[in-house]
């Protein structure tokens, strides 16, 4: 995983108060995986809705890999569709 992945996950630990272990962090390919993972943790689902957990995770997506959301989708590959390293 690269230092814009992992600074991805910091940033995701950070606006949703949680922490993602590396085993689940290497896993998180696609926005999708991110999403989906991070929309399910109890701590977030008794707070957010997913529609918020969505936009929080592009927003984020877009500030720390520099990459616009207008050209990808929620199945973009990371680092093979989005070239994030």
């Amino acid at each position: 995983m690269g230092l814009e992945l992992v600074s991805l996950v910091y940033r995701l630990e950070e606006e949703f108060e949680i922490t993602i272990p590396d085993e689940v962090a290497v896993t998180m390919v696609s926005p999708r995986i991110v999403i989906d993972w991070i929309a399910a943790h109890p701590k977030v689902s008794a707070q957010w809705s997913r529609g918020y957990v969505e936009v929080t995770v592009w927003l984020a997506i877009e500030d720390e890999l520099c990459i616009k959301k207008d050209g990808f989708h929620e199945d973009s590959r990371f680092i093979e569709d989005m070239g994030a390293g």
